[in-house]
């Protein structure tokens, strides 16, 4: 069974146009998205064998927390690594902006949650790479958040990252941001 989740709002146009579209295109899957009625969450179920097996060469299967961990073929290539950390954020990331002791909230923060701290420590340590600088802490709940801030880190991002969630878009390129 391949199950993949969202928020109902804020990951409804990523799920329609890049999800669905991956699907078809990499395994001509057609796909449906479902929405949990009386909770803020969508999701996408089917079965198939032959896209369970390739997709679990490279995710881990039922409790993913203790085993996640960047593929060896991603460490590979850097534009791997991009794509495999775009889609990290695009899917368990945020965009923050606060006010840092000013009025208006300026300053930009990339962050990443997981409950694996390992997996956000290896994320970090290959991001120091390619001169991304930050951090990883506790966030409560045995939760984890791997932080990039400032606008030199958004900058190298969108540069070199980017994101594919247009909520996440509308944040950044929103009037008097950038």
């Amino acid at each position: 069974m391949v199950y993949i989740a969202g928020h109902k709002t804020d990951d409804s146009d990523y799920h329609k146009n890049i999800t669905k579209s991956l699907f078809k295109e990499i395994f001509n899957k057609e796909i449906k998205i479902q929405f949990k009625k009386k909770q803020n969450a969508l999701f996408i179920r089917f079965s198939d064998k032959e896209i369970f097996n390739e997709l679990s060469k490279y995710l881990p299967i039922g409790k993913k927390y203790k085993k996640l961990q960047i593929p060896p073929e991603i460490l590979s290539r850097k534009e791997l690594f991009f794509a495999f950390t775009r889609g990290l954020a695009d899917t368990d990331g945020c965009i923050v902006f606060s006010k840092q002791h000013r009025i208006e909230h300026y300053y930009p923060r990339i962050e990443i949650s997981s409950k694996s701290k390992n997996f956000l420590l290896a994320i970090f340590s290959e991001l120091k790479k390619y001169n991304f600088y930050g951090s990883v802490s506790y966030k409560g709940k045995e939760n984890y958040r791997l932080e990039i801030p400032g606008n030199k880190n958004l900058t190298n991002w969108l540069n070199n990252i980017g994101f594919n969630n247009p909520t996440k878009l509308k944040k950044i390129y929103a009037p008097g941001r950038i």
